[in-house]
C-alpha cells in the first residue's frame, strides 16, 4: 500500500467512525413517537407506534417467520446475521423520518434478513418474501454493480394479526438500472407494517414502487439520496384503503449534487373511514444547480368519512433548478360515474372501475415505462 493510499484509508476510517459516533448520539437521545413530533402528528402514534414499540421490545419476542424465501436467479444472496459488523454500521447510518427510536430497537433486536449483491443483468425478477403470523423485523440490503440491470420484488406479508418492522437499504452504482417493487399486505383484520427505506443512487437509474393492501396500519419512510450527476430516481405508490385503515407515508428526495433528477407520484383511493397521510420533502443542497425534482400526491375519496392529510414541501438551497410539488384530494368525478351507470353498470361497480383506472396510471408508469427512456 502506498503512502497516499494509507492516508486515504485512514481518512475514510476516521470519517466513518465520526459518522457512527454521531448516529449513536442521535439514537441515545431519540424519543418514542408522539403527536408532538411533527413527523408523526397524523399517524396516530399514541395507538399504533406504541403497539409497535411494545412488540419490538418484548423480552420474549423474536423473529418468527412463517416463510422467508429468496429466489435470486443465481446472484450472490447472503443470509444476514446480527454478528455482521457491516450490517450494524449500515443500519446505524440509515436515515429515518421521525423514527430513530424505532430503528434503534430494530437494530438491537434484529435477527434475520438478506443481502443481495447483483453483479449481472437479470432477465427474471428476483423475489424476496417475508411472511409472519406473529412478528418479524427483517433487514434487506440490495447492491447493484456498475452497468447492471435488475428488478427486485419484495413482499411483506402479515398473516392474521402479524406485525412487520422492516429496514431496507438500496445502493445503486453508476450506470446501473434497478426496479424495486415493494408489496406490504395482510389477510387479517389487524396486520401492521412499517418499512424504512434508504436509496443511495451513485449515478444510476432507480424506480421504486410501494403498494399497501389490507393492512390495519402501515407507515412508510422512504429517503432517496442522489449523489452523482446523471442520477435518476423515481418513486411511485398506489394504494386502496378501506375500513378504518391508516396509511402514513413520509418521503425525502435529497439532491446532494446538481445535474440529477427525481420524481415522485403517490396515489391513494380512500374509502369508508380510512385515513391517508402523505408528507414529502424535496431538499436541494447548496451548489446542486441544474436539479430536476418533482413531487405529486393525488387522492380520490370514495366516502364522506374518509380522511386525507397531504403535506408536500420544498427546501431549495441552489440556483438554476426546476422543482415543483402538487397535491390534490377530491371525490370521484360524477361525469365518469354517470357515463358508466348509463351503460347498465351499478354505481358501486362503476366506482371500483374508476378507482382502478386512477391507480393504474401509477402502475403503468412503473411497469410500462422503459428504464432507459
Amino acid at each position: 500500500m502506498s503512502m497516499e493510499e494509507a492516508f486515504a484509508l485512514a481518512e475514510a476510517e476516521a470519517k466513518l467512525k465520526a459518522a457512527l459516533n454521531e448516529c449513536q448520539a442521535r439514537f441515545d437521545k431519540a424519543k418514542m413517537p408522539d403527536r408532538r413530533n411533527e413527523d408523526w402528528r397524523f399517524g396516530r402514534p399514541h395507538v399504533y407506534a406504541k403497539q409497535l414499540v411494545d412488540t419490538i421490545t418484548a423480552r420474549d419476542n423474536h423473529n418468527y417467520f412463517e416463510r422467508m424465501v429468496i429466489c435470486d436467479k443465481g446472484n450472490a444472496a447472503t443470509r444476514l446475521t446480527r454478528d455482521d459488523d457491516d450490517l450494524l454500521q449500515t443500519e446505524m447510518l440509515m436515515q429515518t423520518i421521525g423514527s430513530d427510536a424505532l430503528l434503534k430497537r430494530h437494530i438491537e433486536r434484529f435477527e434475520d434478513g438478506y443481502s443481495l449483491y447483483i453483479e449481472e443483468d437479470t432477465t427474471e425478477v428476483i423475489e424476496l418474501v417475508y411472511e409472519t403470523r406473529s412478528f418479524c423485523s427483517p433487514s434487506t440490503f440490495i447492491m447493484v454493480a456498475p452497468g447492471v440491470k435488475a428488478e427486485v420484488h419484495i413482499i411483506y406479508s402479515c398473516l392474521e394479526i402479524g406485525n412487520i418492522f422492516a429496514a431496507c437499504n438500496i445502493q445503486v452504482a453508476a450506470g446501473a438500472e434497478l426496479k424495486v417493487r415493494v408489496q406490504a399486505e395482510s389477510d387479517g383484520s389487524d396486520g401492521r407494517c412499517m418499512i424504512i427505506t434508504n436509496i443511495q443512487n451513485m449515478g444510476g437509474k432507480v424506480m421504486h414502487l410501494t403498494e399497501y393492501r389490507g393492512l390495519r396500519w402501515a407507515r412508510e419512510e422512504t429517503v432517496a439520496e442522489l449523489y452523482s450527476p446523471g442520477s435518476e430516481t423515481k418513486l411511485f405508490s398506489a394504494n386502496r384503503l378501506v375500513g378504518d385503515s391508516v396509511l402514513d407515508q413520509h418521503t425525502r428526495q435529497i439532491h446532494h449534487v446538481g445535474g440529477a433528477s427525481s420524481d415522485l407520484l403517490y396515489k391513494n383511493v380512500v374509502d369508508d373511514n380510512a385515513t391517508a397521510i402523505f408528507a414529502g420533502n424535496i431538499y436541494v443542497a447548496p451548489g446542486a444547480h441544474n436539479t430536476d425534482a418533482y413531487q405529486s400526491n393525488r387522492n380520490m375519496l370514495l366516502s364522506e368519512k374518509a380522511t386525507v392529510h397531504s403535506l408536500p414541501g420544498l427546501e431549495i438551497l441552489a440556483d438554476k433548478v426546476r422543482c415543483s410539488h402538487g397535491s390534490a384530494s377530491a371525490p370521484m368525478d360524477d361525469e365518469q360515474l354517470f357515463y358508466l351507470c348509463s351503460r347498465g353498470i351499478s354505481r358501486r361497480d362503476a366506482q371500483l372501475l374508476v378507482a382502478d383506472g386512477f391507480l393504474a396510471d401509477v402502475l403503468n408508469k412503473f411497469h410500462g415505462e422503459s428504464q432507459s427512456s
